[in-house]
């Protein structure tokens, strides 16, 4: 009987050993499973301060807070009516200056051509009278018995100049007449209007011819009252001479030059001037541009500190808007755990806003240095223990993630 009693006792111990083997080995076999490490934080945004670049009284708001805002997106407009108007007086004198170019690069039209020349013919015309009257002085003075018959032929030449005179103002005035008939484009027009102006130089130029022949009977007459003033006539009118001589040059010179058309020097000139007025035209374009202010990324509207009538200045915040096309959580992962964070490590991240979905993530920082548990954690636990940050960035091109929403971070596991 105790022999049986012995073995019944020796079976219970084996069984019990073995119950508790079992135990130990299924507890080492779960230990060895790896547990996720799970960690909360809040959604962030990367934030951008919406600026001016130059001061100005803000006349438009066309964005709120929390509206969604694309690239490019106009925010505000400044007040731009004294730019305009300077731009307006910009662009008048970009369209002058390149006029005044056209101008210079052309060639002499027939028109210029004519006018030179008749200004050249008339010179020439006033210096032969001179030169005659001048030669006749000098004739005069040195033959005093001819002097009564030269006034008689002086005062026929007078009256003679004086009818050729009204013959030119009267086919003046027909060119006149008959030039006016049609209108100032047409190609008639611009015929008559050259024979207008040849009739014009003639009138001129019977005149001055006029004027020489009663300028030589008045001399021929001073000298016969007063026989001193002989030589007093021929200095003047070799005065005259000489003048009207130099007039031909310039005349002369003026038709050359028209003819050769613009010197480069000149044609450098207004070039430089129609490109300081289109500098002129385009620094104004890029400051109306700034008074524009445009949103710089696809982003949510986080804050608006300003309100219409307001002046913004240079620098000066005037909206914020956060980037949404990724988002950050930052999540604290203790010491002892840290070993089971990796750079660019897979993470997924669920919201409560979005249940049973999660959205995938990767870690792109971990802190150097471990930190007390920042303030903002729940408990004083928690907050006394070192921790490492660890950022995860999640792609947001949805941009359904939002800043501040809380998550929850799942790093590691099966």
């Amino acid at each position: 009987m105790k022999r049986v009693l012995g073995i019944i006792a020796v079976v219970i111990l084996l069984a019990g050993a073995g119950t508790v083997g079992f135990r130990w080995y299924t507890q080492a076999q779960a230990s060895d499973v790896a547990q996720p490490l799970e960690a909360s934080g809040t959604i962030e945004a990367e934030t951008i301060h919406i600026t001016a670049e130059t001061s100005g009284r803000i006349v438009e708001i066309l964005a709120d807070e929390g509206q969604p805002v694309s690239e490019g997106q106009v925010l505000l407009r400044l007040d731009d009516s004294l730019l305009q108007t300077q731009r307006a007086q910009a662009e008048a004198a970009v369209a002058a200056a390149q006029a005044d170019l056209a101008q210079v690069e052309a060639k002499a039209r027939p028109e210029e051509v004519a006018v030179a020349k008749a200004a050249v013919a008339q010179a020439v015309a006033q210096r032969d009278g001179a030169k005659v009257a001048w030669e006749n002085a000098k004739k005069t003075r040195d033959n005093p018995q001819q002097l009564n018959a030269e006034i008689n032929a002086a005062k026929n030449q007078v009256a003679l100049a004086k009818l050729e005179v009204e013959m030119a103002q009267a086919r003046l005035a027909d060119a006149l007449l008959l030039r006016d008939q049609y209108k100032s484009t047409s190609y008639n027009w611009r015929v008559l209007n050259f024979m207008a102006t040849a009739a014009e130089e003639a009138v001129a130029e019977a005149q001055a011819a006029q004027d020489g022949a009663q300028q030589h009977l008045d001399n021929l007459i001073a000298m016969r009252d007063n026989p001193l003033a002989a030589d007093a006539a021929v200095t003047a009118a070799e005065g005259k001479y000489r003048v009207a001589e130099a007039a031909v040059n310039v005349a002369q010179a003026a038709l050359d030059a028209l003819l050769e058309g613009a010197m480069p020097e000149e044609i450098a000139m207004a070039q430089a001037r129609v490109r300081q007025a289109q500098a002129s035209l385009h620094t104004l374009d890029v400051q109306l541009e700034q008074l524009t202010i445009k949103s710089p990324i696809n982003g949510l509207v986080t804050s608006k500190v300003v309100h219409v009538g307001e002046i913004a200045t240079p620098g000066a915040t005037l909206m914020t808007v956060a980037d949404l096309d990724q988002v950050t959580l930052t999540i604290y992962v203790p010491e002892n755990q840290i070993n089971m964070v990796a750079l660019g490590q897979a993470v997924g991240v669920e919201v409560d806003s979005f249940p049973n979905e999660v959205f995938q993530g990767e870690v792109t920082y971990i802190a150097h240095r471990a930190e007390f548990t920042p303030k903002n954690v729940q408990t004083k636990e928690e907050r006394v223990n070192m921790v490492f940050a660890v950022k995860v960035r999640i792609p947001n091109p949805d941009h359904r993630l939002k800043p501040g929403m809380p998550a929850d971070a799942i790093i590691g596991g099966d």
